[in-house]
């Protein structure tokens, strides 16, 4: 088992004891390998308060919260007997702006600190931080210099690292891309691909580029005001009344397949997932 969501609710205290309801009645579950998902909605929608749950970093105000076997909830949250540390690790969580975790006077020294505060030794330390420095595109060459001297892109890539490191079993990321340039977004994308690609790993990232839900997962979530709305495929996801319902932009590709579609007054299908599928099936309409 992953992670399972039963029948989950977070409040969030207010200073007039009303509160605020970030998520309601969620049932959800993420198996422990071979998932890419993107978790979509608008803000406010109860994203991040969700993956907070994921590794405990939240506790389930209602429901039980299920993370490789072992139960959160405000029972086990009452006894005080639950240890989060070794969920922590099987569940790495990148925040949306990592970068500004960076603490260690090295990029090595950096990395290095998740494994040894899990009881890891120095050498071996090392040895998995190196190893995830280069999964994340870096090579040598930065293993000595300040991570406060590095440019966005590779700060990032620094952070994700250190998580990295700790070979969690699943990994998430809050908005990973957010103010990179095109080059970088595709670079550091290409990436989490990779590393799923490897290890097999699940991954889930929270965004709101619908071209990375449509070109990189294999599910997607969609939250609206504290509720689950959507579990399935990014093909199905783009239908006209869920892009009318919740609000979402439409992935470039498709918006240029409609594009042709009205010019040329054919009907592609299936829909492209990329450039390249595009022109096969226009070949394939037009001979």
């Amino acid at each position: 088992m992953g992670i399972k969501f039963e029948r989950v609710d977070f409040k969030y205290q207010g200073i007039d004891n009303k509160g605020y309801l970030a998520l309601s009645d969620i049932v959800l579950n993420i198996n422990p390998t071979g998932e890419f998902i993107t978790l979509i909605g608008e803000t406010g929608s109860g994203k991040s308060t969700l993956v907070q749950h994921m590794n405990a970093l939240l506790t389930p105000t209602g429901g039980t919260v299920t993370i490789f076997g072992v139960k959160i909830n405000q029972e086990i949250k009452k006894k005080k007997k639950v240890k989060l540390n070794p969920i922590r690790k099987q569940v790495g969580l990148v925040f949306q702006f990592p970068e500004y975790q960076l603490f260690e006077e090295t990029v090595l020294k950096d990395v290095m600190f998740g494994p040894k505060n899990y009881g890891i030794s120095h050498n071996e330390a090392i040895k998995k931080a190196k190893e995830a420095i280069d999964i994340v595109g870096l090579d040598d060459s930065y293993l000595e210099r300040s991570p406060f001297n590095l440019s966005g892109g590779e700060k990032k890539r620094v952070s994700i690292a250190g998580i990295l490191a700790m070979e969690p079993d699943i990994l998430i990321l809050d908005e990973p891309t957010s103010g990179l340039d095109p080059l970088g977004k595709e670079s550091l994308l290409g990436v989490f691909n990779e590393i799923h690609q490897r290890t097999n790993k699940t991954i889930i990232i929270i965004t709101h580029d619908m071209n990375t839900v449509y070109n990189y997962a294999k599910r997607v979530l969609v939250m609206r005001e504290g509720t689950l709305v959507y579990d399935g495929s990014p093909q199905a996801l783009f239908s006209r009344s869920n892009i009318d319902n919740w609000n979402l932009d439409v992935p470039d590709i498709l918006t240029l397949t409609k594009a042709l579609e009205t010019r040329l007054n054919i009907t592609i299908h299936p829909a492209p997932k990329n450039k390249e599928q595009l022109l096969n099936r226009l070949k394939e309409v037009l001979t």
